[in-house]
């Protein structure tokens, strides 16, 4: 029988209506979308042409700027390359202060970079020219060349060479990172609560310990990568300069990743030899610790309301994992090796604990939601908004696909061994397709994570 809270259709329809409600009804007064910190104004701006050469650059960013994280280079019309030295404060800390090279002449262009509070490192450039080497003397340090104006587009020039690490291959890591994390999290819940001994069926535990691993390599290589954008390094020079992830909240907490999935590898380890029980409080409890590490570095504290962001983003993450994940484990190592009855059988049990999964996904996407935008115009109007839309729509008819499949399958159960079999082989598929709906979503949110948006 499934869970009495959620066996009229009704109270199932009204309790998502009301969450898309919330949502849809905040947002008429509530601010702007909230993504990923951008350059607002450049003096010298974009595109300028400047009789004289400039001797400060100005960058005014919409978001508070970590001093330390900011960094800049100037490409010179010849192709040679300077870094900026350490920049100063403006009029806010939104504002940075960069002193630029004396005598500058001919096009110009300028690369800055600065990491946010998710550890998203945004990085973009700015050209102008210059028809005389004569400088303005300036006293201000604020002062500027030119009349601030708002930043523009710009192709990339063909004297600038960017050599970080390519957008697709940061996706693919951020999504096998999230992958590895649905399989882990449905593996531990379904030794817990669906079925005890899920990870002595063929496979599960090496399932469990390669996810395990992912979920060490994944933060290392965003480590190195990190590293890279914002400092420059290249990302095996990356590899020396570790200890500059201390310097930073977004880089600590990668750091806390690797450590946490270490101690959880060598507890699997010790476990799978010892044929111990892997649901222990230390498994547990290190688990919380990667999410929250996960969490407390991405949008969770770095948008709005960050003390309701950063639990809320481990609720998120944790209830997808008990319902995806587990859906996964479900199919994948527990049906292949129990009787067609067993099997019916602990889909119910699944069927109860993944609808109150998917109550708590659904209210706690709708806080995200608010948090990231706020207004329902901008999930149309901006490129981050489309995006998350386009999720929404997805999880939406996600839900609604998987109750209609599950209510084709258990409804009058047949009695016999044989059309049982024959159910449950409908059943299977059934959740294949589920599980093919769900990693299109993961890919949607992964690519909420990585892109910038501005």
């Amino acid at each position: 029988m499934e869970s009495r809270l959620f066996q009229s259709r009704e109270v199932r329809r009204g309790l998502f209506g009301l969450a898309f409600f919330l949502l849809f009804l905040v947002s008429f007064s509530a601010q702007p979308a909230l993504a990923h910190n951008a350059l607002v104004e450049s003096t010298p701006a974009n595109g300028a042409v400047l009789e004289s050469a400039p001797t400060v650059w100005t960058l005014t960013y919409s978001k508070d700027v970590p001093l330390n994280s900011a960094s800049a280079e100037i490409i010179s019309a010849s192709g040679v390359r300077t870094q900026l030295p350490t920049p100063t404060y403006g009029v806010s800390n939104k504002q940075v202060v960069f002193i630029l090279p004396a005598d500058l002449t001919g096009k110009v262009t300028g690369r800055w970079r600065l990491v946010g509070l998710d550890g998203h490192v945004v990085s973009a450039r700015v050209s102008f020219s210059v028809v005389s080497s004569t400088t303005i003397p300036q006293t201000d340090a604020n002062a500027s060349a030119t009349t601030t104006t708002v930043v523009d587009a710009q192709a990339i020039p063909d004297e600038f060479v960017d050599d970080s690490v390519p957008e697709p291959v940061r996706f693919g890591v951020r999504l096998f990172g999230y992958v590895a994390m649905l399989l882990f999290g449905g593996l531990l819940f379904s030794e817990i609560f669906l079925a005890k001994g899920v990870l002595r069926a063929p496979r599960a535990m090496e399932t469990l310990i390669l996810s395990t691993v992912v979920l060490i390599g994944a933060p290392l290589f965003q480590a190195l990568v990190f590293l890279d954008d914002s400092q420059d390094v290249g990302v095996v020079g990356a590899f020396g300069h570790l200890f500059s992830l201390f310097n930073s909240e977004a880089g600590f907490m990668m750091f806390l990743r690797m450590v946490a999935g270490i101690v959880l590898l060598v507890t699997e380890v010790k476990i799978r030899r010892s044929q111990s029980n892997f649901a222990t409080p230390l498994v547990i409890g290190v688990s919380a610790v990667y999410l929250f590490a996960l969490s407390y570095a991405g949008h969770s504290r770095s948008m709005a309301w960050p003390l309701i962001g950063v639990p809320t983003g481990m609720v998120h993450t944790a209830s997808v994992a008990v319902w995806l994940g587990g859906l996964a484990v479900f199919v994948l190592f527990v049906l292949p090796v129990v009787s067609a009855q067993e099997g019916f059988n602990a889909f119910r049990r699944f069927g109860d604990a993944a609808q109150y999964a998917v109550i708590v996904m659904v209210v706690s996407g709708v806080i995200q939601s608010l948090r990231l935008h706020g207004t329902f115009v901008t999930l149309i109007t901006e490129g981050h908004g489309r995006w998350l839309l386009f999720k929404i729509v997805l999880v939406a008819c996600m839900l609604k696909i998987g109750d209609i499949n599950r209510q084709r399958v258990i409804k009058r159960l047949p009695q016999s061994e044989i059309a049982l079999e024959k159910r449950m082989s409908l059943l299977r598929r059934a959740s294949l397709t589920e599980i093919v709906n769900g990693g299109i979503v993961i890919a949607v949110s992964t690519v909420l994570a990585t892109a910038s948006f501005t």
